[in-house]
């Protein structure tokens, strides 16, 4: 007898538990794409590609002219300097090859430096907000794996949090794809 009596408060003591659990959800994405640090960031992004794809315009530009070259004067140049110049086409292409690989590595190296600070942010944002409201889990709806969105969306509590717009109505009112 006391077993059972032991055994349901425990189960009481349980179901109490659970149930006293807040849950929470925000989209993540859409709160960091939000902030204005990282509208700026997306700026300075920008522009610090746009350098990297000048450059690269410029290097194809100076190999499509020493292709052109190379045909003007493939019926009539000796062969030794037909040889030179495929070799320095050749060179150029794989400088070319280089140059993006390099240019593509630094690009998503500044994003991450310029990004992650950010994410940061955001995550201290919900996290203090979950605590001073009493939140046990706050579900990410951005990352696409939510099937039901139960709980309380905190979108504009962690707005208010980071002195931001509410853009809640905004992702309501988006079209569906």
């Amino acid at each position: 007898m006391i077993k059972k009596i032991s055994l349901a408060a425990l189960f009481c003591g349980m179901m109490m538990a659970v149930q006293a659990q807040k849950l929470g959800h925000i989209n993540g994405q859409m709160l960091v794409e939000h902030m204005p640090e990282y509208k700026t960031a997306y700026e300075e992004l920008s522009t610090y590609k746009k350098q990297y794809e000048d450059a690269l315009l410029a290097m194809r530009t100076e190999y499509e002219k020493m292709i052109e070259d190379f045909k003007k004067s493939e019926q009539t140049a000796p062969k030794v300097i037909l040889d030179t110049k495929v070799k320095e086409i050749q060179a150029k292409e794989q400088g070319i090859y280089d140059f993006q690989e390099q240019a593509s590595a630094d690009v998503s190296a500044e994003e991450q430096r310029k990004v992650e600070p950010i994410l940061e942010k955001a995550k201290k944002a919900i996290e203090e907000v979950a605590k001073a409201n009493g939140y046990t889990y706050i579900f990410d709806a951005g990352a696409g794996s939510m099937l039901y969105m139960g709980g309380d969306d905190i979108t504009k509590l962690v707005c208010t949090k980071l002195s931001i717009p509410d853009f809640t109505n905004e992702a309501k009112e988006a079209p569906k794809k």
